[in-house]
């Protein structure tokens, strides 16, 4: 890092004794850039557009400088005019979709990362967010096919195999969604959500030893993770369990008290071993932070009346 400030340091001396030199302010912008100084580069960016108004790679810096400053709407405006001056630049192209999918636009995206591979027909990562923005359309089966594409050319992604199962579980196939869960834990041991996913399929089935295995492992990676303290409270309480049930959720309330899932399920503990005053006081609770539940507010409080 030292090395670079130095470097940073010496571009602007020179830049200060001629401030018309454009290829020192041009490698200037790109230290700043990666070098996550985004402002500055941004405004020496700007500057040599006035004057190099047709160069793209300069539109297409200035858009991933945007980008990292989250300013996608302009960013997406940057890449446009770097595709207005060279249309067939695979880089263009990919940002510009990618952009669209932070904007959420995902019909915008899916053209660009298509052309991406009309020229470069081994690019995986195009692949991959053709599979991510289908899942997001529920177009299932076409994301299924792009993100065995993508595995097929980067087999160690382990996101495309989280996707992927993710993929094969809405489409009822359960098996193959497992042996892609447990693919991303062999690729990244320390993926907390594979373990939920894994833990909530188990419990799903009925398989609650296996179930407790990958919840409790998601909550040694993931502490605050209250759908997997929730699922884990309920398989000790079907064994009779309700100390380390009540604990379990009560330690999860300190990480976050203010989810309301958390307090319905611990109120219903407290009813479960007949501590009558504290599963009312967990329904009042649950009341005062309804947004987090699963149940309508109405069916909460009918069930509130009903025991006062």
């Amino acid at each position: 890092m030292d090395n670079n400030l130095d470097k940073i340091k010496e571009l602007n001396e020179q830049l200060e004794k001629d401030p018309t030199d454009f290829k020192t302010r041009r490698e200037l912008a790109t230290e700043l850039m990666e070098n996550g100084y985004n402002e500055e580069a941004l405004k020496h960016l700007y500057y040599l557009l006035k004057r190099f108004p047709e160069d793209s790679r300069l539109h297409y810096n200035a858009g991933i400088v945007l980008e990292n400053l989250k300013k996608f709407d302009k960013a997406i405006i940057s890449y446009q005019n770097a595709l207005n001056i060279n249309p067939d630049e695979p880089d263009f192209l990919y940002n510009l979709g990618y952009a669209y999918l932070q904007t959420q636009e995902f019909d915008k995206a899916i053209p660009f990362f298509k052309r991406v591979l009309q020229l470069e027909e081994d690019d995986a990562n195009s692949y991959f967010n053709l599979g991510y923005l289908y899942s997001k359309k529920e177009e299932h089966d076409t994301s299924i096919t792009c993100l065995k594409a993508a595995i097929e050319l980067n087999p160690d992604d382990h996101l495309a195999h989280f996707y992927l199962a993710y993929e094969y579980d809405k489409t009822g196939q359960r098996e193959l969604c497992k042996q892609h869960y447990k693919k991303v834990l062999e690729l990244c041991p320390d993926y907390s959500w594979a373990y939920f996913n894994l833990g909530s399929i188990f419990y799903e089935e009925g398989d609650t030893e296996k179930s407790k295995e990958y919840l409790q492992k998601t909550l040694e990676l993931n502490p605050k993770d209250d759908n997997a303290s929730i699922i884990l409270s309920k398989i000790f309480a079907k064994e009779k369990d309700f100390e380390t049930a009540i604990n379990l959720l009560e330690e999860a309330l300190e990480n976050n008290p203010y989810n309301g899932e958390v307090y319905y399920t611990l109120a219903h503990l407290f009813k479960e071993t007949g501590d009558i005053e504290n599963y009312k006081q967990g329904l009042k609770e649950a009341l005062n932070n309804h947004d987090t539940l699963k149940i309508s507010i109405k069916q909460l409080q009918s069930e509130l009346k009903s025991v006062e």
